[in-house]
């Protein structure tokens, strides 16, 4: 599966179900052909925009930013396109950054929605990833169950060992030697969630799969690739994978990681116009295998107008993590 065959298709097959009408699904009988409300279009969206507006700042002046543009093109077909980016300046050299951007699709039929999205990241100096995800989920309101699944390629920057490598075939790498590496992994998981009228729930766990990094060395005047295991790669670095593992503990950025599971589960609680929750996140590193565990409270006020305000504080604590905790605002307007 490549990004240029996948994407298309995609983005395509969602808004293909899009345009496919009520009727074409109901049974033809004289009952449906006489019924004067067939052919009646679906009604458009009384607020078809929607939009983000999200921050983070922790107390090691990690910060965080995100933003998300949607369009309801139907009640029942939604198109959005996301975008953040994390300072984590303060946690590690200066200047290093990451950045995401992601275009999704999601289509709801009676009880089953399905959704999609791609999407691509950079971590300064280090990786760039390309993503493709998918999910599906049945209702049978207030619950709902669902799989998500996703594909991501990693291509890492070129990397310099600082130290004498030997490859799995028995090759040995001196120090200095350059090397560009490749990364695949798959990842898989479930979501499970409760939205009732005053008390709400949820839970999610993601298992990430990843293969032998593909390297090659281009000082060696050899175009071939070699299969590299996740501790070579590590040694290949020259400690660069290390920089990324840092950041892979903390919760704000999280998205642009690269993980070997996560979990997370919350509960809420309405009253009038006040949404009160409480989060619990946990994450593991794929490199290192270092992991965290985040708790959170957020208080939503709607503001009237199709708008709200988020505020969250939060604590982050693990194993070689420097805990600390995290203060943030979201802003969403619907219009």
């Amino acid at each position: 599966m490549t990004m240029r065959t996948t994407v298309p298709a995609l983005l395509a097959a969602l808004l293909l179900l899009a345009q496919v009408p009520a009727a074409a699904t109901a049974p033809a009988t004289a009952a449906t052909a006489s019924d004067p409300d067939e052919d009646e279009p679906e009604p458009k969206p009384d607020a078809p925009w929607s939009l983000s507006l999200a921050t983070l700042v922790d107390q090691a002046s990690t910060r965080g930013f995100s933003g998300e543009l949607g369009r309801d093109l139907t009640p029942r077909t939604m198109l959005r396109v996301a975008a953040d980016s994390t300072d984590y300046t303060s946690i590690n050299e200066a200047g290093f950054k990451s950045q995401g951007f992601e275009l999704g699709a999601l289509h709801k039929f009676e009880r089953f929605s399905i959704q999609g999205a791609i999407g691509r990241w950079q971590d300064t100096d280090i990786v760039t990833a390309k993503e493709v995800k998918l999910g599906g989920d049945f209702h049978y309101e207030p619950w709902s169950v669902g799989l998500r699944a996703g594909y991501r390629h990693s291509d890492f920057d070129d990397f310099t060992s600082t130290a004498d490598v030997t490859l799995p075939d028995g090759t040995p790498v001196p120090a200095g030697t350059s090397s560009h590496c490749k990364l695949d992994n798959t990842a898989f998981g479930l979501v499970g969630r409760y939205a009732g009228s005053v008390w709400g729930g949820y839970a999610t766990a993601m298992s990430y799969k990843y293969k032998d990094s593909k390297c090659s060395f281009p000082e060696s005047g050899s175009g071939a690739e070699v299969r590299v295991d996740r501790e070579t790669l590590l040694a290949l670095s020259g400690g660069q994978l290390d920089r990324m593992s840092a950041v892979a503990t903390r919760y704000i950025g999280r998205e642009q990681t690269l993980l070997a599971s996560s979990f997370d589960a919350g509960a809420s609680w309405k009253h009038g116009e006040l949404v009160v929750s409480l989060d619990y996140a946990h994450q593991k590193d794929y490199f290192v295998g270092a992991s965290s565990n985040t708790y959170s409270a957020t208080g939503t006020a709607d503001l009237g107008d199709h708008a709200g305000i988020d505020c969250t504080l939060g604590l982050t604590r693990g194993a070689g993590v420097s805990s600390g905790g995290f203060v943030g605002f979201a802003l969403r307007a619907r219009f």
